[in-house]
């Protein structure tokens, strides 16, 4: 089925120039990691310069792959509960940000995924995206609380 609000997001030009953006920012991000590497490679040597990018990318998505499980759980576990907290969701949105740098290859990625991870930071730079793209909290908190009930109702409905 086909998510008419969605679509409405993905089309309206707010979001666009937000995603180009970001995406500009994430490829200079990776123009300047290829200098930087390259420059690292130089005084190290190659392999040793490849063998420190292979372990940070690894490294990055397996704390990643922990990081967006337990903000997702916590989301999950906050509309259960039927609390509406914007800065859990926030936080989540900025950890599936800082995913992006930290699985890409690179010294400046690396530490841009790092600072994402700050809570404060996190949070502020989650909630600044959020109205960039259009994305409203409690009207995403509303409708995963619909659909938790209803896949509630479903299951106990199973049950019977």
């Amino acid at each position: 089925m086909l998510n008419f609000r969605l679509l409405y997001i993905l089309i309206s030009p707010r979001f666009i120039r937000t995603y180009l953006g970001l995406t500009a920012t994430l490829g200079l991000g990776v123009l300047l990691d290829i200098i930087l590497f390259l420059k690292f490679s130089h005084i190290v040597g190659p392999w040793i310069a490849m063998a420190v990018l292979a372990a940070n990318t690894t490294a990055g998505i397996l704390i990643m792959y922990f990081l967006v499980d337990l903000r997702r759980r916590q989301l999950v576990e906050s509309v259960d509960k039927g609390r509406f907290a914007s800065d859990i969701f926030s936080r989540y949105l900025s950890t599936l940000i800082a995913s992006l740098f930290l699985i890409i290859p690179g010294l400046l990625n690396t530490l841009a995924g790092i600072l994402l991870l700050i809570p404060y930071i996190g949070v502020k730079l989650g909630g600044r995206l959020a109205r960039l793209m259009g994305l409203d909290w409690q009207e995403a908190y509303e409708f995963l609380r619909l659909d938790s009930l209803a896949g509630h109702k479903i299951d106990n409905n199973a049950e019977s």
